[in-house]
């Protein structure tokens, strides 16, 4: 999980404050160093270029024909597709926070990844397992909307459902262990802990894999 805690607390946190919408409201946001619409309009704005991208890719390779233009077209729909996933995740462990009350509050706009702190230090279990399985949803909804959403007539639509869904295996290899471990009674800083040095390495294979598994079966 890319999120890094806060040190300081001012106030005391508000675990349980109400599961939906309240999870969004003032007092939890109150550290917010940006306005959550202007994050958001930046990240829409981002996933829009990407998506433009690679549908000028596509374009190019259907109405040319050029063995180029397809390859293009793959190569963009792998990377756009793992870094739509990508954009998504980060999202769901945002509004997963929220929604069980915990204190993430928005970083400035100035940066991009993490799009939050989360307080390790101020907040429960709960508030960390819905923030854990928040990311994981996030990427997966992502690998659902362009396998249902987009024709599945092309190579370089299925690399773009196959880079996306890379991208969740990536996540959940590294995720899903330490999901089982805070449930098993670790802290969420402790079971962090147990992810290897060599995550990236390791588990970026995984995601490789998968993704070229989708793409050869789509």
């Amino acid at each position: 999980m890319s999120s890094s805690a806060e040190a300081s607390i001012e106030e005391p946190a508000r675990h349980g404050s109400g599961t939906g919408l309240a999870g969004f409201d003032a007092g939890i946001a109150a550290k917010d160093e940006a306005t959550l619409s202007l994050v958001m309009l930046r990240d829409l704005a981002i996933v829009s270029a990407l998506l433009s991208l690679f549908a000028a890719a596509e374009t190019w390779a259907s109405t040319s024909g050029l063995a180029l233009a397809s390859l293009l077209s793959i190569v963009d729909g792998l990377l756009v597709g793992a870094a739509t996933a990508a954009v998504l995740h980060e999202w769901g462990h945002f509004a997963g926070a929220r929604l069980a009350g915990g204190h993430a509050p928005l970083k400035p706009i100035g940066g991009f990844f993490p799009v939050f702190d989360f307080d390790y230090k101020n907040n429960d279990a709960r508030a960390f397992d819905w923030m854990s399985i928040g990311g994981n949803l996030g990427d997966i909804s992502v690998v659902l909307f362009f396998l249902f959403a987009l024709p599945q007539a092309s190579p370089g639509a299925a690399a773009l459902v196959a880079g996306a869904f890379g991208f969740a295996v990536f996540a959940g290899a590294i995720e899903f262990p330490v999901i089982q471990k805070a449930r098993g009674g670790m802290t969420g800083i402790e079971a962090l802990g147990t992810i290897p040095r060599d995550f990236l390495r390791r588990y970026s294979r995984w995601g490789m894999g998968a993704a070229l598994a989708a793409f050869v079966l789509l």
